[in-house]
């Protein structure tokens, strides 16, 4: 290698090493803890509510999110179940810690997924939640965003790198032989709701970066929406619970004495409530989450962390409202200013060092509205829109409910070829003759140069 080539290496190196450095700090400083007090949080009250579903993605999730509430609803007389998605067969550090093998078998995950049920039961009874309150789907662990997006299909299933599996082998399994899809998933979470009847539900929340948290969001979203569509009395209050994001939540380890705050960039776009536990509460929480000793292992900081004085929630709305233009010409775009569109999901900005430095890739609010038989969906991004620096793609979901099985109704991605880009914003067009005429849509928008650069949650929209 030449001397100035070497050199220049050497000055690619430094540059990836401080912006690494500068994304440890951008992360600390606008992903960590809000400094607004937890005082202005209002409390979520109970009274009135008869019905409490927590939905968690993973087994440890209720507790981490909803140990508290759990015990308040109990406290309340309200009737509780737990439905966890996943079977807890996916995680591969836990997993090779637990039966000391760097690359575990398909039965070692297998065998973990039994582990980790068997550990969420414990913890729940330890709030006092009788074992008959839980319901497990044992869907594949870190394969949710996998049936939501490319294998709806129960036709063609989804194998999970890690059990070697296809469909439900567990014992506890709600739905036993299940094939791992989208559809099937769907059809699962809405016999629950049809059987239960929750009037209030918590949920991940839409935002978080996990993406079984953001699939089970989609999922349950979608199926709440649908059963509303089918029995318009079913009118669940719907709040969203945050688990990943970042460095959330801060600071790591056990500090019983804080409150948990949420991220600063969430703290922006959300209105937060709170949970406040009492002493004993809390104990029993912390009493629980020690249940997971599989978990604890590999993150025990981590799990202890929500052991605080309060737990966290957002209002999560099932359908994204939908603007309308009685014409069947749009006005032109090019008229259109920047900010003057109709008020639609904001989305966190400046949330990393890439979305800070590269202004165009980070997105600030997605819109939606109706004209003639075409939805218009308006990206909109920090920066004039540039295609050098990269791809902003959007990806669509058509369902109908009597429909909701078709794969037809995976639509794909929608990138910028063929749409107008105006300076901060992204127009796409989406033909509803062409999706099929469907129900709902589910919308997500990213922006991304070989990776995902910035990207939204995903929205549905009632048609």
């Amino acid at each position: 290698m030449k001397k100035g080539a070497a050199r220049w290496v050497r000055v690619a190196v430094l540059v990836l090493i401080t912006l690494l450095a500068l994304d440890a700090v951008d992360y600390e400083r606008y992903l960590a803890s809000s400094d607004q007090s937890p005082d202005t949080y209002p409390t979520l009250g109970l009274d009135g509510f008869q019905r409490l579903l927590v939905l968690a993605p993973h087994c440890d999730d209720e507790v981490l999110s909803a140990g508290g509430l759990i015990q308040e609803a109990l406290e309340h007389g309200l009737d509780v179940r737990v439905v966890i998605v996943t079977a807890g067969d996916g995680y591969r550090r836990a997993t090779a810690a637990e039966f000391g093998r760097p690359f575990p078998t398909s039965e070692d995950y297998i065998a973990m997924g039994e582990r980790r049920q068997q550990e969420s039961l414990d913890a729940l009874t330890r709030l006092r939640l009788d074992a008959d309150a839980v319901i497990f789907l044992t869907y594949p662990e870190r394969g949710l965003a996998a049936l939501w997006w490319d294998y709806w299909d129960g036709r063609q299933p989804y194998h999970s790198p890690y059990s070697r599996r296809a469909y439900n082998i567990y014992p506890r399994a709600f739905h036993s032989g299940a094939p791992y899809s989208g559809e099937v998933l769907l059809g699962d979470l809405r016999a629950i709701l049809a059987a239960e009847r929750p009037d209030l539900i918590v949920m991940p929340h839409q935002n978080d970066e996990h993406p079984d948290h953001q699939a089970l969001s989609a999922f349950a979203t979608l199926a709440v929406e649908m059963e509303r569509a089918a029995d318009p009395t079913f009118q669940p209050r719907l709040l969203g619970y945050l688990v990943h994001y970042g460095l959330y939540p801060q600071p790591f380890g056990l500090r019983p004495q804080d409150s948990l705050r949420p991220p600063r960039s969430l703290q922006a776009i959300s209105d937060w409530q709170q949970v406040q536990l009492s002493t004993q509460e809390l104990a029993t929480k912390h009493d629980a989450l020690d249940a997971y000793l599989s978990q604890q292992r590999v993150l025990g900081l981590f799990l202890n962390s929500f052991v605080r004085q309060n737990e966290l929630y957002v209002e999560a709305d099932a359908v994204t409202p939908l603007g309308i233009i009685e014409s069947e010409v749009f006005p032109d775009v090019d008229s259109i200013q920047d900010g003057t569109i109709l008020p639609g999901h904001a989305d966190p900005v400046s949330d990393n060092v890439v979305r800070r430095v590269y202004r165009a890739a980070d997105i600030t609010s997605l819109h939606m509205i109706r004209v003639g038989d075409a939805i218009w969906v308006a990206l909109e991004v920090r920066a004039p829109a540039s295609r050098a620096i990269c791809s902003y793609n959007l990806y669509v979901r058509a369902v109908s409910p009597e429909d909701s099985t078709n794969s037809s109704g995976h639509y794909g991605r929608v990138n910028t070829e063929g749409v107008k880009v105006r300076g901060h914003t992204i127009w796409y067009r989406l033909d509803l003759d062409a999706l099929g005429n469907p129900d709902w849509l589910a919308l997500k928008a990213e922006t991304r140069q070989g990776v995902v650069l910035d990207h939204t949650a995903w929205y549905l929209v009632r048609l």
